[in-house]
């Protein structure tokens, strides 16, 4: 029986008023990756509504204008859209979310040890999922060398592709927005692989709220898988307590450390500091998280979610040691992807000890009562 539910949906400036205006963006890219006309864009790491006025030929969207089609307050993880239905699929009074099975595990492929953060799982698992052609590509962030450790969204198809994108950096990276150019990114994809449209896969790799939001885009109205999430097959969430402001953390690291941000190899957060790794020097610079809090993102003090709840498979360094990660199987597909890679040696798990398992939860709870 379909359930009944009261849609609370509005437009732009609906969404600018309950969200952006009071500072709970969370910067996930959702309203910018479904705006039918795309006049939504970030600007300054906002979304901002740019309308371009033109004419049209009769009976098509007046494209560069808003249509009020509504999608992207409903996409919004931040709005309470048809949360009932939400509720009922993914609701739970765990903490930790709903899951199948919990791991602590790590990579076995070595080109993956050396760059990848911590147990290098993420990498694993999209490249067990791109080689069993699960998958036709994955939706992750990158940096360039004009603007290192500045994350940009990007669809990678290949291995080598895969291996560029290996590490974590901690600030803002809109992944769903890669797909805004909906038509040109399935062309470009179709381009390099013989496969129709309905049959496109794409792994997406994000943060609590930005798997949130893909999932309500595919779940939140029943029978509807609202593009660009349509093209999303699996969804891999990232353990997430708060997400910096890239110009802001970069001030503060140099501020702390001394470091401009082309002197760093590698930045971690563990034990309640984040851990600053010289390009030059093996030991780390240290700045306790109490410390970090003006870099936060405003959105993040009203995320209530760390090990990403609604990903079908989320993954994160708490409760493990260095060089492994804690992992949870959300869903029966992202069981099934872990275990294959198991299976083809390409990860080695282990059950999560009773000590990380109190650590992990300890977090959580705190992330939600705060």
């Amino acid at each position: 029986m379909a359930m009944e539910v009261e849609l609370k949906v509005g437009n732009f400036e609906e969404l600018k008023t309950d969200v952006i205006d009071k500072g709970t963006c969370t910067g996930c890219g959702n309203c910018v990756s479904v705006c039918p006309t795309q006049v939504i864009k970030f600007v300054d790491d906002v979304p901002t509504l740019q309308e371009r006025p033109g004419e049209v030929p009769e009976g098509e969207p007046p494209v560069g204008k808003c249509i009020e089609c509504k999608l992207c307050y409903f996409g919004c993880p931040v709005t309470d859209s048809l949360s009932p239905r939400m509720e009922a699929l993914f609701g739970t009074d765990d903490v930790l979310g709903n899951y199948i099975k919990l791991y602590k595990a790590k990579t076995e492929v070595p080109e993956i040890a050396e760059v990848a953060q911590d147990g290098g799982i993420v990498s694993t698992i999209l490249a067990y999922a791109l080689q069993s052609g699960i998958i036709d590509g994955a939706i992750v962030s990158v940096t360039s060398e004009e603007n290192p450790w500045i994350p940009q969204p990007k669809i990678i198809t290949s291995y080598e592709g895969l291996l560029k994108s290996a590490g974590t950096r901690y600030s803002l990276s809109p992944n769903i927005a890669s797909l805004a150019q909906y038509r040109d990114v399935v062309e470009e994809l179709l381009a390099q692989r013989p496969v129709g449209e309905d049959w496109l896969r794409l792994a997406f790799v994000g943060t609590p709220c930005q798997t949130l939001g893909v999932k309500k885009l595919q779940n939140a109205l029943e029978g509807a898988d609202i593009r660009p999430a349509n093209l999303i097959t699996l969804t891999i969430g990232l353990f997430c307590m708060e997400n910096f402001d890239a110009t802001k953390l970069h001030q503060l690291v140099q501020e702390k450390t001394g470091l401009s941000i082309r002197q760093i190899r590698k930045m971690d957060i563990k034990k309640g500091a984040l851990h600053i790794y010289p390009t030059e020097e093996d030991e780390a610079k240290t700045i306790p998280l109490e410390e970090t809090g003006e870099a936060v993102r405003s959105g993040c003090h009203s995320c209530e979610d760390l090990t990403a709840w609604y990903a079908d498979i989320s993954i994160g360094s708490i409760g493990t040691p260095a060089g492994w990660s804690t992992v949870f199987a959300r869903t029966g597909k992202g069981k099934e992807i872990f275990e294959g890679a198991v299976r083809e040696k390409m990860i080695t798990k282990e059950p999560l000890t009773e000590k990380g398992f109190k650590s992990l939860q300890r977090l959580a709870q705190r992330k939600k009562e705060s």
